[in-house]
């Protein structure tokens, strides 16, 4: 399991070529260094808080967004089984986290669609995760 802060590193790095930015460039819209940027890209270094949100904003991210990418990730290095429960395949660009896009999916649901997919979704992990 990678650490903290090469996870760190990873989605900084995949937001980063998602939006087919340069290091170079994160780095002037952030206001780091190119040399700064690509040592947190490859865990080398830890990021303050300040540092993440200047990252953040210079992704078009606000910090909880990142923040939650993270989660997102260090969750699918612990618990993979749990990210493959419903037993389908989200279409994904390449360096797409699976959650922004299913987000996306979402918000093109009505309120009442999206409580039926929670709960055929809380359905279907409850059946997938009690013993046989």
């Amino acid at each position: 399991m990678a650490d903290l802060q090469e996870t760190i590193g990873r989605v900084v790095r995949q937001e980063r070529q998602y939006r087919n930015l340069t290091i170079k460039e994160l780095g002037e819209k952030a206001g780091l260094s190119e040399i700064y940027v690509g040592e947190i890209e490859r865990g080398q270094k830890y990021p303050s808080a300040k540092v993440l949100e200047s990252l953040a904003h210079a992704l078009g991210l606000d910090i909880a967004e990142l923040l939650e990418l993270m989660a997102e990730e260090i969750r699918r290095e612990r618990e993979p089984e749990y990210t493959r429960v419903i037993g389908f395949t989200v279409p994904t660009t390449p360096g797409q986290p699976r959650r922004t896009v299913v987000k996306r999916i979402v918000n093109l649901l009505d309120d009442g669609e999206i409580e039926s997919v929670a709960n055929f979704s809380a359905f279907l992990l409850s059946k997938h995760l009690t013993p046989q």
